[in-house]
């Protein structure tokens, strides 16, 4: 089976089902805060495994795809600072060529969401960098010039939920904090409680990455093994390792986080045990389904290149979608849009 899509495919913007499985560790080095909006508790989600009851805290896949993008982000930014001229010129240049419009000065892809409800879309993303056509943006006429419509360019990785494998009440503390005033030493009515997930508490995800290329494909790992901080206030408290324990190529996915969950709580009941004793565990258990270790270097070069091949796919299918192909040169009427 092919395992990646190769740079140059006239189809590459359509799936063929080529599957890529990742298997994580998040394990909590700090006391991070997992939740959705404001202060209260730390998101979870009930099961029952070999007919008991269990409540796990959880980081939810939204959480899981934004700090991906950020720590993408981040590493392309440092990559494309050591490129040469020749090269910027080149990305510059051919972005320019396929109509999208932030291709003035140096590359910078951002997430900044537009504060007036009738934008659109992103008003820092570019739309043809590795970031964006891995995963996702929406390219509209602010993005690209000339569109009838607005196009969902859909993300090539997909997230599970991931399952702490230690149960709430052994995986949760309350902690109380305090705003210390500057210049005296006192706390006034500053006290507040809040809840933390405790150190050394295992976190097992899965992403899926569809139709990538090898190049592509190893700048999610990158970026997915580059997550230190997640979680409400990451900079006081949100210390984490990621680990990548296994990667599986298919044409289906085999496994999912909660598979692995229900092994490993079904065995142990959501007790807190020593991180490396779950991580063996769960390593174990992903070889007898056939998962692997994957040794990368990547080549953010060769990475840009890919994306800026599959950006110019999604230009010829946009063409296509609005009558712009054969030679006429004009648009024939509104499109219906769609999705990529």
């Amino acid at each position: 089976m092919t395992q990646f899509r190769v740079r140059g495919e006239k189809d590459r913007i359509f799936s063929k089902g080529v599957k890529a499985e990742i298997v994580y560790a998040i394990i909590s080095k700090g006391i991070p805060l997992f939740r959705t909006e404001g202060v209260g508790d730390i998101s979870t989600i009930s099961v029952v495994v070999n007919k008991e009851n269990y409540e796990l805290p959880v980081i939810l896949p939204e959480k899981i795809q934004a700090k991906l993008r950020r720590v993408m982000l981040e590493n392309l930014r440092r990559e494309y600072s050591k490129f040469d001229a020749q090269f910027k010129d080149k990305i510059r240049e051919t972005a320019k060529s396929l109509g999208y419009k932030r291709t003035e000065g140096e590359w910078n892809c951002y997430v900044a969401p537009p504060q007036e409800r009738t934008s659109s879309t992103d008003i820092g993303m570019c739309g043809y960098c590795p970031s964006c056509t891995i995963l996702g943006n929406i390219t509209d006429d602010s993005m690209m010039n000339d569109l009838n419509t607005a196009y969902g360019i859909k993300s090539r990785v997909a997230h599970d939920i991931a399952f702490s494998l230690v149960d709430y009440k052994k995986a949760v503390m309350e902690l109380t904090h305090n705003k210390v005033a500057d210049g005296v030493s006192y706390t006034g009515q500053s006290l507040y409680s809040d809840l933390h997930v405790s150190p050394g508490v295992v976190f097992i995800g899965k992403s899926t990455a569809y139709d990538l290329t090898k190049n592509e494909f190893e700048v999610v790992l990158d970026a997915l093994s580059g997550i230190t901080r997640l979680g409400g206030g990451e900079t006081k408290y949100g210390s984490v390792e990621t680990r990548i324990l296994g990667v599986k190529f298919s044409e289906r996915e085999t496994i999912s986080s909660y598979d692995i969950m229900r092994e490993i709580v079904g065995k142990h009941k959501g007790e807190m045990m020593d991180a490396e004793e779950y991580v063996g565990e769960v390593s174990e258990l992903l070889k007898t389904k056939g998962f692997t270790e994957y040794s990368y270097q990547v080549n953010y070069k060769e990475a840009w290149e890919d994306s800026l091949d599959y950006a110019g796919k999604i230009r010829e299918f946009i063409n296509v979608v609005e009558n712009r192909t054969g030679g006429k040169g004009k648009k024939k009427g509104k499109s219906s849009g769609g999705e990529e």
